[in-house]
């Protein structure tokens, strides 16, 4: 899940997961429309479930192959690990613990004896400044239609043979992936539909594909995502065509090369998440292979999403904002902003009480805006005085027909 909505803490995609060995994941299900409750945390969907009687909270993750619960969750819930399965990270590979859990309740959904696997999901938890104690993966969700209401920050599971209205999007089922094929700046990409991510994401290999015989673009350095110590770049996609829309200046991360996890993969050409996907009510029918996108009436862009001063952060055990990542160039970097500083007050407010929304709000506005900024550093407190500038694509995502 790669937090990386208003420049703040970045950890990468939660945890996406191939299986190499067959897994019997899901049992009885009761198959009953149901309105999930939910929210919409920085585009990440949250929904309140229940895991054997224990109150959860689960990222809803179509880039995850299969449904998992935090480690800690899991050993709180006294569930002990089955099995290993190999599994393939956006960055790495490895094996995950499988444990069973007996019911899952989310309103008058049940389902039972699921086969799920475990992962530590701590920092996309302290990313969101929520805690996450696991993800619905496309093992459960593709047994629904499911619509996103980004805007009403609503989840909506109904049974998978519901009509649907507008044309349906085909998308390409790759084990339990799904993949949706779009054009950028006119190069056919094929991108992995994650609404787990907030953040789009080119390879490599996408990146290659659509600077060939191009001019490089501009591009903004030292964005951070967990599970690599390497950094990505921020480059702005003037026009992105999606079935029968275009539409104008998408930034995305571009990520260095790897050697292991999905972005290794050659046919893998990146990420779409939810910062596109947010301005439409989505319905997902992955059963048929289907995406449905229907304007959203109620969307507004946020046109300072990158009108800032160009840091990442996250809450450290103190209760202040650590700075996780400076990108390059940018008011921060120019300021000699270190990672490790401490955040200790902007604008005057202190940040010890403030959420990663509340700070996120303080360090935007229009480009030239002035941010007094206190931070601790290996030489001790210092203030600081920038101002915000427009980092990456100068108008917000604009669709047109």
């Amino acid at each position: 899940m790669g937090r990386l909505n208003r420049c703040r803490s970045a950890p990468g995609v939660l945890s996406r997961l191939v299986l190499f060995i067959p897994l019997s994941v899901l049992g009885g299900t009761a198959f009953t429309s149901a309105d999930a409750q939910s929210r919409n945390v920085d585009g990440s969907f949250l929904v309140d479930a229940r895991v054997d009687g224990s109150l959860a909270v689960l990222v809803l993750d179509t880039g995850a192959e299969h449904s998992l619960l935090d480690r800690e969750f899991a050993k709180r819930l006294g569930l002990h690990p089955i099995a290993d399965a190999d599994v393939q990270k956006p960055y790495s590979s490895g094996k995950n613990q499988i444990v069973r859990v007996s019911d899952l309740e989310i309103q008058s959904i049940h389902s039972s004896d699921l086969n799920v696997m475990t992962d530590d999901l701590a920092a996309s938890s302290g990313a969101l400044g929520v805690r996450i104690d696991g993800v619905l993966g496309n093992d459960f969700l593709r047994r629904f239609t499911v619509t996103l209401d980004y805007s009403a920050g609503s989840v909506t599971f109904e049974h998978r043979s519901v009509s649907h209205p507008g044309v349906p999007i085909n998308l390409d089922r790759v084990g339990n992936r799904y993949f949706v094929h779009l054009k950028f700046d006119g190069v056919l990409l094929s991108f992995l539909l994650d609404t787990g991510t907030n953040f789009s994401a080119l390879s490599q290999s996408g990146w290659a594909k659509l600077n060939r015989d191009k001019t490089l673009l501009p591009l903004i350095d030292g964005v951070r995502s967990s599970g690599t110590s390497a950094t990505s770049k921020l480059a702005c996609i003037q026009r992105v065509t999606l079935g029968r829309n275009s539409y104008q200046n998408l930034p995305v991360r571009v990520q260095p090369p790897m050697s292991a996890g999905i972005f290794a993969n050659p046919v893998v050409d990146g990420l779409l998440g939810s910062d596109f996907l947010m301005q439409f009510v989505v319905s997902l029918d992955l059963a048929n292979n289907a995406l449905y996108l229907n304007p959203d009436r109620n969307f507004t862009a946020d046109r300072d999403r990158f009108s800032t001063i160009g840091i990442q952060f996250a809450k450290d055990p103190s209760g202040y904002f650590t700075i996780m990542a400076v990108w390059r160039p940018t008011p921060a970097s120019e300021a000699n902003i270190k990672e490790g500083d401490q955040i200790l007050s902007v604008n005057g407010l202190n940040t010890i009480e403030m959420s990663q929304e509340d700070l996120s709000r303080q360090l935007h506005g229009k480009p030239g805006r002035e941010i007094q900024l206190t931070i601790r550093s290996e030489g001790g407190p210092r203030t600081l005085n920038l101002r915000t500038r427009n980092l990456v694509c100068e108008f917000p995502l604009n669709a047109t027909r």
